[in-house]
């Protein structure tokens, strides 16, 4: 079970671990790369890795709330992902106005040095930490000589020619490429939330829905369209497709998640569920009679079944 600790209890923490900084959030391919390499860096060393990571994002806090800035793991979610790459122990900073003037030497200096006593720093392709208004990050190396620690960098990840990083995977979901997020993931992409009362529309398609309610809403939704999914309920996998986004077939404006499960007639009001992204079937349009709406529901069904005869069905 992985450990989380605070700078309440850095003191329990061992000395002298090899560690890496960073908000890891999505814990993709190239963060993945950095975890792994951090635990051999440690065993190389003879000690133990010891990821640092903040439990809120810089840009949430130091917008004021004035972002439409969206996470694409919460803390739970993070932490898990970086159990399955040999993480044991995470240092969680709370990110404060004080935290977030500290420049990079300063961090250093006050936690990896003076509290931590490090023997080695493993720095991602762009990682970078402090604060940039008084960047040194520069000095880290002359820092990392003085104090006795080593440095290594891991080189970037590349996914159809592009540098594998939480903004471009930010990007891919923002146009709805859940086949290139997936792919820079190394997992596919999912969203949890609580099943609640809708209007009902889709039963009279023969299509019921489930209505999502997300537990996290800072995290981000993929942009707004038909897509396919596996549904985990209970700890069973389904496959179904879902709708992101409104209803205008029905006049509807308001955007909604909401999820077709095949072949499934239980009651889940009230149960919470987790939906993986697998595929983007089409965009969402306005059809001329509720009749044209079924038949294109009958063929997203197709489209589905289709996808999951070619497809294994995975999980992290």
């Amino acid at each position: 079970m992985i450990r989380i600790h605070t700078l309440e209890d850095i003191s329990d923490l061992p000395q002298g671990a090899v560690v890496s900084v960073g908000m890891f959030d999505g814990v993709h391919l190239g963060h993945r790369r950095v975890l792994l390499s951090l635990c051999s860096f440690a065993k190389e060393l003879g000690t133990k890795p010891l990821a640092i990571t903040l439990d809120r994002h810089p840009r949430l806090v130091l917008s004021n709330g004035n972002s439409d800035f969206h996470l694409l793991n919460t803390n739970a979610e993070r932490y898990r992902i970086m159990e399955h790459c040999g993480i044991g122990d995470v240092l969680e900073i709370h990110f404060t106005p004080e935290v977030a003037a500290l420049s990079a030497c300063q961090f250093a200096k006050e936690y990896l040095v003076g509290s931590l006593a490090i023997k080695g720093l493993l720095l991602g392709y762009d990682n970078m930490f402090g604060n940039k208004a008084h960047n040194d990050f520069d000095q880290i190396f002359t820092l990392a000589e003085a104090s006795g620690f080593a440095i290594r960098t891991e080189g970037s990840i590349l996914c159809d020619g592009i540098e594998i990083s939480s903004t471009q995977i930010r990007k891919a979901l923002a146009r709805g490429d859940i086949s290139l997020c997936n792919r820079m993931l190394g997992y596919s992409y999912s969203v949890e939330g609580t099943v609640v009362e809708g209007r009902k529309i889709g039963r009279t398609l023969d299509f019921p829905t489930a209505n999502i309610k997300c537990s996290e809403t800072l995290k981000m939704l993929p942009s707004e369209g038909v897509y396919c999914v596996t549904v985990c309920i209970d700890d069973q996998q389904f496959k179904a497709m879902c709708n992101v986004g409104a209803q205008p077939t029905f006049n509807s404006g308001k955007s909604t998640l909401e999820v077709h499960i095949f072949d499934f007639h239980q009651d889940i009001y009230g149960k919470t569920i987790s939906l993986s992204f697998l595929e983007r079937l089409r965009d969402i349009r306005r059809f001329d009679t509720p009749q044209a709406l079924a038949n294109q529901l009958v063929a997203d069904k197709d489209a589905c079944l289709n996808y999951f005869n070619t497809h294994k069905m995975t999980a992290v």
